[in-house]
């Protein structure tokens, strides 16, 4: 019979999970704190540790601590009532086999022990403490997230973020590719080294290569000074190519051979460059689907698919809404100086209705909208345009059909002035890079009020 050690200063939880794990065929021992779990561990023959994050004394994460340096084969499973994206990280860095919230679901619960005791795989190497720079940037790139695809996310990232492998994530448009790819680097060896991020989708073929190589001095007509590509750039970093299925097949050959190579050449330069940093793509396409087509080299495919992490859309993760709304509202609290602190009857409903085609990015950009708009601090149902017939743009008062084009400069013009000009703001929010904005404002003759 397998033994079990549960630590919780709860004693209600500890009968419960006692009374589960006993009828589930296990002998189980119980310490209503850290201390007495690790004393119990030293004289008694266990197979698996339970152990609660939040105690008096000795937290789960320096119980964790204590037992994979003195038993580092010892399965340990975290639990917690804090949803912290950042902890689940940590943990798992520091070599917990899994991490359960609270409530507990008891055949959850007896099949995560089951599947961690047949497993038995060897832990991780333990990583040094997140800084308080590290864990802001954490906490300001995270996705909410507890739909169990997203917690099984959170926990792959403990995992690939302790090497330098490269890294492909995938999922439609909005989806926040862009948060993971920085969740990525900034929770584990990359953390202290730049993340540098390019759109392929923005750049002919030519500029695109300067951006990614670089040049020296003089290496062609035009070459008047020197340019450190994104690769030097990044160092010991992360690249983050983001939406890499809109490379030619000119860029796709040159950067199969610097992942093949593991470095690149950089014009004007007798020697290549080693490269250092991890890479991680992102595609909103079916990659698989255009290596069919010979509209994707399947050797470059490969090479960057090393790990895969596939984003759910967000109507597939509805029960997420409430916290992701709850998140954006604090996060905008801050940026607009507003002060909306409750949600309205019948807001939830009307944001859990709807199908969300642009994902994360349109439910943000809808509660910052709403946010905008509201005068007191309530988030109110009538503020939100997401119903069949509504639409962002019923806030442009657009009262006859037009041009895209006219659209398209009234919103822009909209969104510059709501945000005070920070083009920086205005580019995250509509989903375009700053030298896209530029030339729009230019297009349009666009100038601030």
């Amino acid at each position: 019979m397998r033994t079990i050690l549960i630590i919780d200063d709860d004693q209600m939880i500890l009968m419960i999970l006692k009374q589960t794990l006993t009828k589930a065929g296990y002998r189980i021992l119980t310490a209503i704190s850290g201390e007495e779990g690790i004393n119990q561990l030293a004289n008694s023959q266990t197979d698996l540790v339970l152990t609660d994050y939040l105690m008096p004394g000795m937290t789960g994460i320096e119980v964790l601590s204590v037992i994979k340096q003195n038993y580092p084969a010892m399965p340990v499973i975290m639990l917690t009532a804090h949803g912290d994206i950042a902890l689940t990280i940590k943990a798992i860095q520091l070599g917990a086999e899994d991490f359960i919230e609270k409530p507990i679901h008891s055949r959850e619960l007896v099949e995560v022990i089951k599947r961690t005791l047949e497993i038995s795989e060897q832990n991780k190497s333990v990583a040094q403490p997140f800084s308080r720079d590290n864990r802001k940037a954490i906490e300001e790139n995270s996705l909410i997230g507890k739909v169990s695809a997203m917690r099984e996310i959170f926990k792959n990232i403990g995992r690939i973020s302790l090497n330098r492998i490269n890294v492909l994530l995938s999922g439609e448009t909005g989806t926040g590719k862009e948060l993971i790819a920085k969740l990525i680097h900034h929770s584990g060896v990359t953390r202290d080294f730049p993340f540098v991020a390019i759109n392929c989708s923005s750049l002919n073929d030519e500029t695109l290569q300067h951006e990614l190589f670089g040049y020296e001095k003089g290496a062609f007509p035009g070459a008047n000074e020197n340019k450190r590509g994104k690769f030097e750039t990044a160092g010991e970093g992360t690249i983050f190519l983001d939406e890499i299925s809109n490379l030619s097949d000119n860029i796709q050959v040159k950067l199969f051979r610097v992942l093949q190579d593991m470095e690149f050449e950089k014009p004007g330069l007798a020697e290549p460059m080693p490269l250092k940093a991890r890479v991680i793509a992102s595609s909103n396409k079916n990659l698989e689907q255009m290596i069919h087509q010979g509209r994707f080299r399947e050797e470059l495919y490969y090479r960057l698919k090393v790990f895969t992490i596939d984003l759910p859309s967000l109507r597939k993760r509805k029960d997420d809404i409430n916290e992701l709304t709850y998140f954006f509202i604090q996060k905008y609290n801050r940026k607009l100086k507003k002060n909306v602190i409750q949600v309205g009857d019948g807001v939830f409903e009307k944001l859990k209705n709807y199908d969300w085609p642009g994902n994360i990015r349109e439910l943000e950009n809808t509660i910052l909208q709403a946010m905008i708009i509201s005068r007191g601090n309530v988030l109110e149902k009538d503020s939100l345009a997401v119903s069949k017939t509504d639409s962002t743009l019923d806030l442009l008062s657009l009262t006859t059909l037009t041009t895209i084009d006219e659209v398209e400069k009234v919103y822009i013009r909209q969104a510059l002035n709501q945000l005070k000009w920070n083009k920086v703001e205005v580019s995250r929010v509509l989903g375009i890079s700053r030298p896209t904005l530029n030339a729009k404002i230019e297009k349009y003759e666009i100038k601030p009020n």
